[in-house]
């Protein structure tokens, strides 16, 4: 009798030790599908701030994706088990058998934008039409957007035969979509065509015309820009231009982008990120040794020379309200001298502290991505893919492709 108690005893504590294990298994199970949506967050995170910087390390972008998309698969196999149910209870593998206007349907329905631009490069079908038709085909049944989605591809860039269509938007007949507007008159255009979108009231199409100028080598695109920049009044968009023009080799530019930055300082950094030729690092160091411009204009720098500075004596930044700020300076004369060792270097350009020569810049910056790099390179493709890297930031895989297709083409 007391070894059956003895046993039963035994029984209930296997039993109460095994649903123990079970629960513990659970919890930890679910801890770590946390850990993955944690993961997913952070490394989001860090690739925004990556992207936002203009130029960086190519593999450490691919590294990020990479990441992100193993913890995507492991959420996304669990389906609607998943603690954060991205893909409306898709697994990687049923994304990747969804027609293309199943995938976009899901896509725009969900407010992780960014999560489905970087899967679709990897899991989205191409539709069964080309990109006229299609895009026509959107347009009669008013589902625009999904072009829009598509347009972070830049074979979507391509739609041919649309001038009936720019017509009717000259004429302010036709309402699309900014990215689809921007598109559309990153096609070759004529000269008629050309002038009218330079001289209209839609910002939108001007600048596409003007980066559709740039895309071309267009000689003249300073002077364009110039005439744009003066009748302009509102300030994102002279910062627009400036960005545009910091890609032009004329030094006329150096004095009205100092004078912007000044008044302007929240554009400064993204502004000064794109005057990447080496004589344009005296207008860096000039707005340096401005209080109000200072640390934009040091971040700029590091974008450009990616050569820390030491620090010099405080500066007083005195703001509107009359209140004084003293922050750290910047040593002037150690940035000179980084100026004037990289002209000594060959090629007339500077990013990231690699020098370059503009008409060649994938002698020096094959190793490098981001909007800045894109910017650069753009000129050397076709022309609406150039107007497309322009415009659209890549995924890594998507810049690997096009920089070795550049290579091999060298």
């Amino acid at each position: 009798m007391k070894a059956k108690i003895l046993l039963q005893i035994a029984n209930k504590t296997l039993l109460w030790q095994v649903g123990r294990l079970g629960l513990i298994n659970m919890f930890a199970a679910v801890s770590k599908l946390k850990q993955h949506q944690q993961r997913v967050t952070t490394l989001m995170a860090h690739r925004e701030k990556l992207l936002a910087s203009g130029a960086y390390s190519l593999a450490r972008q691919k590294v990020l994706e990479h990441q992100v998309l193993n913890h995507l698969y492991v959420l996304a196999s669990l389906k609607q088990q998943s603690p954060c149910d991205y893909f409306n209870g898709n697994s990687f593998n049923d994304l990747a058998e969804l027609s293309c206007d199943d995938f976009c349907e899901i896509a725009l329905a969900s407010d992780q934008h960014a999560i489905f631009a970087l899967c679709a490069t990897r899991l989205m079908a191409a539709p069964e039409q080309d990109n006229s038709d299609y895009f026509l085909a959107l347009k009669k049944q008013q589902a625009l957007p999904v072009y829009t989605l598509l347009s972070q591809q830049l074979r979507y860039w391509t739609i041919p035969e649309q001038k009936a269509l720019r017509a009717t938007v000259l004429e302010g007949k036709e309402s699309l979509p900014q990215q689809l507007k921007t598109i559309l008159f990153s096609q070759p255009l004529n000269d008629a065509e050309l002038q009218q979108a330079l001289a209209h009231a839609d910002f939108t199409l001007v600048y596409a015309a003007l980066v559709n100028c740039y895309c071309q080598g267009d000689n003249s695109l300073s002077d364009k820009l110039f005439k744009v920049f003066s009748s302009s009044s509102e300030p994102s968009q002279k910062a627009q231009l400036l960005q545009l023009a910091g890609l032009v080799d004329d030094s006329r530019w150096h004095e009205p982008c100092a004078l912007f930055c000044k008044a302007h300082p929240e554009f400064c950094q993204t502004v000064l990120s794109h005057f990447v030729y080496k004589s344009a690092l005296v207008l860096v160091i000039e707005l340096m040794g401005v209080a109000q411009t200072q640390q934009a204009a040091y971040q700029a720098w590091l974008t450009l020379t990616d050569r820390p500075l030491a620090k010099a004596e405080a500066l007083t930044l005195v703001s509107a309200q009359n209140q004084h700020h003293v922050q750290a300076g910047i040593n002037l004369h150690d940035a000179e001298h980084v100026r004037q060792a990289l002209a000594l270097s060959k090629g007339e350009c500077v990013l990231k502290g690699v020098s370059f020569t503009k008409a060649q810049p994938e002698q020096g910056l094959a190793e490098l991505a981001g909007e800045i790099v894109q910017r650069v390179f753009a000129p050397q493709f076709e022309l609406t893919l150039a107007c497309g890297l322009y415009h659209t930031q890549q995924t890594a895989v998507q810049w690997q492709k096009l920089i070795a297709g550049a290579q091999h083409a060298a």
